[in-house]
């Protein structure tokens, strides 16, 4: 019988076929998970693989997205990144246009690999990167992931990919008609503003005009008219904004026009050199032809220098979409600001998640602190003009998983010698509370299993406090967080870990609101006691903060849902304590002791506010009350744990 080839499939009806799949992709049910880092992301994933699999769906491809600078694999480009992440972006999309050349890049061609893996494989960040340096089957993470992005099942991002409109655009995230989970959601407004807001300091001003006066006189004249007057505009504006921040002695907060109007910048057409600078690529030309001169002249660029007109282009843009409720912050040198600085700064989170939530077919946000609730309602404002507004928003709160026998909670109101806890600003500096504060370290440190753990209100508090490096409290190791450590204080972090593992106890002293107070799983041994001190009140001079309080304010007389400034300044201390509380007890089986260190706690006022779980155990008591309750709490966990021990091992020898 003779051999019948397969029946070739017409060229018009593959191209309607691969149509359709595209197609299929662009309506496909996402579920995007937002979170705070990467490392939250990668717990996300380690839960998402304990999942029993006949109880998820068959081949679930969950891709987690990234920047370069957590992605790219290529040594070369990375080594001479050495102005951050914007130098890594230039060099990397450089060395992918010119990936036959010396320098190039040919991993973004086989990023194809990447896409397959993430598709059929549970990875993380590090875990692509791995296969990404594999000698058979690697390729560019990076790029891999975002053509793997459009047909996974679930996206894990950061917030800062998710909720800046441009960002989202640029990376490809569709939010139309799938689901977004916000994870750790009280930071999502904060989350907002940050990624919505862009600052520039004088440094930077006239680093701009100094870079774009090298650039133009070698290609002005190359120009046409039109990109050459643009030019002309965008130096000219970096010299009114120089000009203006050079001779500025008081901090002032402005509207968006206003603004322009003090710098004599009113008169440009914004939209158009926003978008000259987008289309024409000018800050990437302008650092690699300025850094180009400084190499052939022996001058080092400066991070200033690498970072100069792309801040332009972002402030530039900003300005472009501001609304009316966003304001410019001017701030003057002085003891919390460097150099003279302006701050764009995005106060309106409605109208930021506008899109999203118009777009989105349901948002959850889920988190350990969601209260006060109220301050979530102006995101979903929009649902009072839509029928059935009540029902489209649910509300769950569930108990804590932890038994109450694993719990020992706290309000110390006095310290050891009987003197009342004040540690408001102007008294926690004081002798006797730094007498009395470190007497509760001491004691506190030498009573606790594992690892003890205090949150600090301040930095600069807690630089009076800490002993040298190197010391001891209670007998214990004790490792102290810093202003900028690097990597977010991982380093910290896990030296801390194994000091607990080593000696079977460690002390850390961190400070509330800083890397180590959220995203840190504290578990087991690693955190068997946690003290806060004081109430971390953020700085009330803030300008950025004042104009945030009297935003509230006007939409709380205007009759709009949400917080009122006093609220929101409340709110942001107290989710901070909760934050620092939610570092113990980890899952089921742990436990831990709880200790908030300041007389104003008895004061329901303030107690109401701390997470309903330890306010449902928690009791006011002076320290030698509560050191006493807490060595019998430690006594009774230590013969439970030993208990259960021993019938692990009957069991398993019967």
């Amino acid at each position: 019988q003779p051999l019948t080839l397969p029946q070739l499939e017409d060229p018009s009806e593959a191209d309607e076929r691969l149509a359709a799949e595209e197609e299929a992709f662009d309506t496909k049910l996402q579920v995007i998970f937002c979170s705070r880092t990467h490392s939250q992301l990668a717990q996300v994933l380690h839960e998402i693989q304990r999942i029993p699999k006949d109880s998820v769906p068959e081949q679930l491809s969950v891709v987690t997205l990234g920047a370069r600078s957590n992605l790219c694999v290529n040594d070369s480009v990375r080594a001479r990144a050495h102005s951050g992440a914007m130098h890594l972006n230039d060099l990397c999309k450089k060395a992918t246009e010119k990936s036959k050349e010396v320098g190039g890049c040919i991993l973004k061609k086989q990023a194809h690999n990447l896409a397959d893996a993430a598709l059929t494989q549970l990875m993380d960040i590090e875990a692509m990167v791995k296969r990404a340096r594999a000698p058979v089957g690697g390729g560019c993470p990076y790029y891999g992931s975002r053509q793997a992005a459009r047909e996974a099942d679930v996206l894990l991002v950061p917030y800062a990919s998710l909720v800046n409109n441009d960002t989202r655009r640029k990376l490809g995230i569709r939010t139309k008609g799938n689901v977004l989970i916000f994870d750790e959601a009280h930071n999502l407004l904060e989350a907002i503003s940050d990624a919505n807001s862009v600052s520039f300091t004088s440094v930077q001003a006239r680093v701009a005009v100094d870079d774009l006066d090298i650039y133009a006189a070698r290609y002005e004249a190359r120009l046409s008219p039109g990109n050459a007057m643009r030019l002309r505009q965008v130096r000219q504006f970096c010299t009114l904004l120089h000009r203006h921040l050079a001779g500025l002695e008081k901090s002032s907060a402005q509207t968006v026009g206003a603004f322009l109007v003090s710098i004599s910048a009113d008169h440009f057409d914004l939209p158009v050199l926003s978008r000259f600078l987008e289309e024409t690529e000018l800050p990437r030309k302008v650092r690699g032809y300025v850094a180009a001169v400084r190499v052939s002249i022996g001058s080092a660029s400066s991070s200033a220098s690498s970072s100069s007109v792309y801040r332009i282009a972002e402030l530039l843009g900003s300005l472009n979409g501001s609304t009316g409720s966003d304001r410019i912050l001017c701030q003057a040198k002085g003891p919390d600001c460097d150099a003279p600085m302006v701050r764009y700064l995005s106060l309106d989170a409605e109208v930021r998640f506008r899109e999203l939530f118009s777009s989105a077919r349901a948002i959850l946000f889920a988190g350990g602190t969601l209260e006060p609730r109220s301050e979530f309602a102006p995101l979903y404002a929009g649902l009072s003009a839509k029928t059935d507004a009540v029902d489209q928003v649910h509300h769950f709160s569930g108990r804590h998983v932890v038994p109450s026998a694993h719990i020992f909670a706290r309000y110390v109101t006095h310290g050891p010698t009987g003197q009342a806890l004040d540690f408001r600003k102007d008294q926690r500096g004081t002798s006797a509370m730094v007498s009395e504060l470190k007497a509760i370290l001491s004691s506190a440190a030498l009573s606790a299993p594992g690892g003890a753990i205090f949150f600090f209100p301040s930095f600069d508090f807690l630089a009076a406090v800490a002993p040298p490096s190197g010391s001891k409290i209670g007998g214990r190791c004790v490792f102290v967080e810093t202003r900028g450590a690097e990597n977010g204080g991982e380093g910290i972090f896990r030296s801390f870990a194994a000091a607990v593992r080593r000696d079977g106890g460690a002390v850390l002293l961190a400070v509330n609101g800083a890397k180590l107070s959220e995203g840190i799983d504290f578990k087991d041994d690693l955190c068997r006691l946690v003290v806060v001190v004081g109430l971390p009140y953020p700085n009330a001079s803030d300008l950025g903060l004042l104009e945030k309080m009297r935003f509230l304010d006007r939409c709380r007389a205007e009759g709009a849902p949400g917080l009122s400034g006093k609220e929101f300044y409340t709110a942001r201390c107290m989710k901070g304590v909760n934050q620092c509380i939610g570092r113990s007890i980890r899952h089921a089986g742990d436990w831990a002791a709880i200790l908030l260190l300041d007389h104003r706690y008895a004061n329901a006022a303030i107690n109401n506010s701390v997470s309903l779980w330890l306010r449902e155990e928690a009791t006011a008591a002076n320290f030698s009350e509560t050191d006493r309750a807490m060595r019998a709490f430690y006594k009774g966990r230590a013969a439970a744990v030993a208990t259960a021990a021993a019938s692990v091992a009957a069991a398993v020898a019967a």
